[in-house]
């Protein structure tokens, strides 16, 4: 130990070198970009944990039919009847941006909706029985509500319908859909009810 008020000896050449050496040692060049490429993972990660929701995340779950009641027409004038048993799932699949939705009651079904984050639009493709194939775009707001305009094989040409699923609740949904002709008006045709969440 040097005494008390005593200057610190410069170092030596050779214990600098000792220094330099032990330096290298401990932080060789490819150790220091595997810290690199850590730091720069670690700084990305707020990125991720971040990204938006999926914008159809109210959806996911099991639904059904609120009291069994649906309304329709089908070219039989406006019917109030009743559908008991109707059972919904709706799922995330393994990106962020889609939810399928299965129909397990007849005509059994299903619904894929994607979102594109660029566009800032919904893709819609569906398929009902042996026929009934949709395919639309619309939007989606930020509480989840949903507005697409949908064309269908087995309907008459140039028609098209416009759907609304519209959150009354955390546990309920109305849809509606209404058909227009190739000129944008109505046809009358439409059906709708509500959505509710099985407990």
């Amino acid at each position: 130990m040097a005494p008390r008020g005593s200057v610190p000896a410069e170092p030596s050449a050779n214990n600098l070198g000792r220094s330099l050496d032990f330096v290298q040692l401990e932080f060789p060049v490819r150790d220091s970009k595997r810290f690199a490429l850590a730091l720069v993972m670690m700084l990305a990660l707020p990125a991720y944990a971040d990204s938006p929701a999926n914008p159809f995340h109210r959806f996911f779950g099991e639904w059904t039919l609120k009291n069994d009641d649906w309304k329709q027409n089908w070219g039989n004038g406006n019917e109030a009847v009743k559908i008991p048993g109707h059972y919904t799932v709706s799922k995330p699949l393994n990106t962020n941006n889609s939810v399928l939705s299965i129909v397990d009651t007849p005509p059994k079904g299903h619904i894929l909706w994607t979102w594109n984050p660029v566009k800032k639009t919904v893709q819609h493709l569906s398929s009902f029985g042996d026929l009934r194939i949709g395919v639309g775009e619309g939007t989606v707001d930020e509480n989840g509500n949903l507005k697409l305009k949908v064309s269908f094989e087995g309907e008459a040409p140039g028609t098209y319908r416009l759907y609304s699923y519209t959150w009354l609740s955390d546990d309920e949904y109305e849809l509606r859909s209404v058909q227009y002709d190739s000129h944008g008006k109505a046809t009358g045709l439409f059906y709708g009810g509500n959505f509710v969440r099985k407990k």
